[in-house]
């Protein structure tokens, strides 16, 4: 069951009626006959860059994004050329007429909802329907036609409950604060990393943090985000503080290496993501915080926008095209260069 109602988040529209072709490429999505592309790092004149990939470098002439977004992105040397929008403040582009949604994941995460020749499309790839208290609620919009990315494997089978498995790391480094254990927690260094912190610091826990974790941080206290009290990582001054990673990427051996010798708690977002810190560093244990939406919401995130047609991106496309198909909603799995997926 979602934490919040879709509709409380969904916006009222038009009833034109017309949908829009959009065609994937390996370098994004690009609206037909038109300048606009969707996450797109190097392709087209101008892309939408719905979240700050920290892995990402866009070097197209111009990206549509957030403030927050480019704020993390340039807190990592990255200098997109960035047409900065807001959300819920339409704009046009030619005959383009375009607003930025929430999408509830990451702070400055975004979905593009486009108006063009009497169709509207949602680009929404990664919504968060449950309440992330660091960042603002997903937001939804009607539209012909809506395009996500599901992250999860199986269409039919939710995430663990956002709430309980909170609650659930929470005791269990309370357990282990309190016999004098400061376990390490792997995690998503954008948007968990400091769901975790604030999680942890509002109930008095001490925490330090990986310096790209760090920096994100900023970002996020920069923007308004109270996620509380919480220093550096470093060797000398982590003791008697829980530590958090990033869960993959960013971290050198001498810096594993340095890490205390320590019990390894994994935060994933998706059910089958892969934890680990080496052969000689196992994880004791592990919770599943959903960064995106899970089957069952995906089906409640369709009905809500109401689309005559859906495309479905990822690895998952074809699977999920195949089990959504009598939804009464005509869904289409997207292909890099119309070549079928394998899944």
């Amino acid at each position: 069951m979602l934490l919040w109602s879709l509709s409380q988040v969904i916006k009222k529209s038009g009833t034109k009626s017309s949908t829009i072709q959009v065609k994937q490429t390996e370098d994004g999505l690009h609206l037909a006959d038109s300048i606009l592309w969707f996450d797109a790092q190097a392709n087209g004149e101008l892309s939408f860059i719905s979240t700050p990939d920290l892995e990402s470098n866009p070097k197209v002439p111009q990206v549509i994004a957030t403030a927050e977004t480019v704020r993390i992105l340039e807190a990592f040397r990255r200098k997109p050329n960035a047409l900065v929008c807001q959300y819920n403040r339409p704009f046009s582009i030619g005959r383009l007429r375009m607003e930025l949604l929430p999408s509830g994941c990451v702070l400055g995460g975004a979905s593009l909802y486009v108006e063009v020749d009497g169709g509207r499309l949602l680009y929404a790839p990664n919504l968060q329907p449950q309440r992330v208290p660091t960042v603002r609620q997903m937001q939804l919009k009607k539209a012909h036609t809506l395009v996500l990315a599901p992250t999860q494997a199986d269409p039919n089978l939710a995430l663990p409950n956002r709430k309980r498995e909170k609650d659930r790391l929470l005791e269990t480094v309370q357990s282990m604060v309190k016999h004098g254990v400061y376990p390490i927690i792997l995690c998503d260094p954008v948007g968990t990393a400091q769901e975790i912190t604030k999680l942890l610091t509002d109930h008095e826990i001490p925490v330090a943090v990986h310096d790209v974790i760090a920096k994100i941080n900023k970002v996020y206290e920069d923007s308004g985000s109270k996620i509380g009290p919480y220093t550096r990582f470093t060797r000398k001054y982590a003791k008697q503080k829980v530590t958090l990673i990033p869960i993959r990427g960013h971290i050198g051996n001498s810096r594993v290496s340095n890490l205390p010798e320590a019990p390894i708690l994994g935060v994933q977002g998706v059910l089958d993501e892969t934890i680990s810190l080496g052969s000689s560093r196992q994880v004791a244990e592990r919770f599943v915080l959903g960064t995106s939406f899970d089957g069952p919401e995906m089906r409640d995130i369709i009905t809500a926008v109401g689309p005559k047609e859906v495309y479905v991106m990822g690895q998952f496309a074809k699977r999920y095209a195949a089990e959504l198909a009598n939804i009464g909603v005509t869904v289409k799995p997207l292909f890099v260069n119309d070549q079928p997926t394998l899944f």
